[in-house]
């Protein structure tokens, strides 16, 4: 089978080699990948950013879906030719992950999906709902679970709440949509106006430009009318004073980026005033994936897709996910 490995670090050393296509054992499964989507947690691992500690080479990226192609003996979750996912972390099933249930990443300490067939044990995989194609299901189980834990895990949204979602890239997009069908008013922030009309096309109640606002939490304070009940933050340091002066009384900021800084320097009295909840996101569990895949398929929702790329291609659209400037997620197809 053809993989594509990183063998140091740096874009420039990924390779598309030639590996051997290999067998599923006692309760695992042998999954034909049909698409992978990229997320900054996989350019950031590739540049050497996210961690020194990778064992080298690497097969990249935590998001695919594909067909199953074979079972080892016992198997019962899947079948042969069911679509499915693999999940984030593989080991963290359901509940708060108080052992080692974050200890094996996708795309990090296991290999990822960026190669044409991988075996998995049968309790890391997630079957898709009907209807849904394998490059819409490869940009679930980060960017998708990632703004469905914060928004109904962590921020119980409901009918008539306000969610205020930073940008609209992978996870701030899931949001909107998630935020949409859930009932919620929601409002988007972005720099340009083109994506901005494209959030109100997905059903934002409201925009705001922030380079034209600075000030955006005051006003978005006022647009939900007693603040906010959530914000997906993605800005991190750099613009959680702004999401602050958003949220209600007890409202909640989910943490899941530092576009605009990593290192916190805050002082609590906004944290005291507004009572606030303050969550960092990393992703979900196996529960919550598969509760966000019924959501999509009773909904019918289908994520944007702002670009696709051929296999061969796979190092340009993680040069392009670096560049920004779309709206949606990425995604690489796999040959069939």
């Amino acid at each position: 089978m053809r993989a594509w490995q990183l063998p140091a670090f740096g874009i420039d050393h990924l390779t598309l080699s030639g590996l051997p296509t290999p067998d599923p054992g006692p309760g695992e499964v042998l999954v034909h990948f049909a698409a992978a989507s990229v997320n900054p947690r996989d350019s950031q691992i590739i540049a050497g950013h996210f961690t020194p500690n990778v064992d080298f080479p690497l097969v990249p990226l935590s998001d695919g879906a594909g067909t199953v192609a074979a079972v080892g003996k016992g198997v019962s979750r899947v079948a042969v030719g069911d679509l499915v996912a693999p999940t984030f972390f593989p080991n963290w099933l359901d509940g708060e992950a108080l052992g080692e249930e974050r200890k094996i990443s996708g795309g990090l300490e296991a290999p990822g999906v960026l190669r044409e067939y991988g075996v998995y044990p049968e309790h890391a995989l997630v079957k898709a709902p009907a209807g849904l194609s394998a490059a819409e299901l490869a940009c679930f189980p980060c960017a998708g679970l990632t703004a469905w834990t914060a928004l109904v895990e962590k921020s119980r949204v409901s009918p008539g709440s306000w969610v205020l979602v930073q940008g609209t890239g992978g996870v701030a997009t899931a949001a909107l949509q998630f935020a949409t069908a859930l009932g919620a008013n929601s409002i988007v922030l972005s720099s340009s106006d083109e994506r901005l009309a494209r959030a109100r096309e997905l059903g934002a109640t409201e925009t705001i430009n922030y380079r034209e606002t600075p000030d955006w939490g005051e006003q978005a304070y006022a647009m939900a009318g007693h603040g906010v009940d959530a914000v997906v933050e993605i800005g991190g340091a750099g613009t959680l004073p702004q999401s602050l002066a958003a949220i209600r009384h007890g409202g909640h900021v989910n943490v899941i980026g530092y576009m605009a800084g990593a290192a916190l320097d805050l002082t609590v009295f906004p944290l005291i005033i507004r009572n606030a909840n303050i969550h960092g996101i990393g992703t979900g569990h196996r529960a919550a994936f598969e509760a966000l895949l019924a959501f999509v398929g009773e909904k019918g929702l289908r994520p944007v897709i702002a670009r696709r790329y051929a296999f061969d291609e796979a190092p340009s659209a993680l040069r392009d996910l670096d560049a920004g400037g779309f709206q949606g997620k990425l995604v690489i197809d796999l040959p069939g």
